[in-house]
């Protein structure tokens, strides 16, 4: 069994401008700090054993932010699993014109050019959770992700239709509580914002 809260990283400039971000970074916004500030009051009182990270800026800044409010800067693990999905040649786009792709808007198959469909960035970061259960057995981690992964994991573990999890709104203070045994979700709790 392994207890993972997940934090979706602070709002960033592509948030703003509802541009689509995948593996490129944009910087938080003054706002976005305040998200990860927000965060980290919320999880103040919680013993975690490891801190995990996307590799990519806007999470691990964000994630360094709330380790350092309380007190455990130095132990973030940066993990490309964690990432978020790679939207390939979509990438940068306003989210009004990559709707308008017609196998993209809410199709959990699609592979845009260069980049990974919804399915497999699922694949990956459950796959991630899962060795996380072995690897942590009785400990408490603290994941800071992306939109995309959160949606994933909230899919596989209600066992929510991929087609409904792609849209799911998740605004940019979200924090999950999820208690993992033997590769099934036990209980979520969802503790701020979807």
């Amino acid at each position: 069994m392994i207890t993972i809260y997940i934090a979706r990283h602070g709002q960033t400039e592509y948030n703003v401008k509802k541009r689509i971000q995948g593996h490129i970074d944009t910087p938080l916004t003054d706002n976005g700090y305040k998200n990860a500030f927000l965060v980290a009051d919320r999880l103040k009182g919680i013993k975690f054993d490891h801190i995990y990270s996307s590799d990519l800026g806007r999470a691990f800044i964000t994630a360094h932010v709330i380790a350092e409010k309380l007190n455990l800067e130095n132990r973030i693990v940066r993990e490309k699993k964690l990432r978020e999905q790679d939207f390939g040649e979509l990438t940068g786009m306003l989210l009004k014109d990559a709707f308008e792709v017609p196998e993209f808007k809410g199709n959990p198959e699609f592979t845009p050019k260069n980049g990974e469909s919804f399915k497999a960035l699922q694949k990956r970061i459950v796959g991630f959770i899962i060795t996380l259960e072995k690897k942590h057995k009785d400990k408490t981690a603290l994941i800071v992700t992306h939109g995309g992964g959160i949606r994933s994991l909230l899919g596989h573990f209600n066992k929510t239709g991929l087609k409904e999890c792609v849209s799911l709104k998740l605004c940019n203070e979200y924090i999950g509580k999820f208690i993992i045994d033997k590769g099934k979700l036990t209980s979520y709790e969802k503790l701020n914002g979807l």
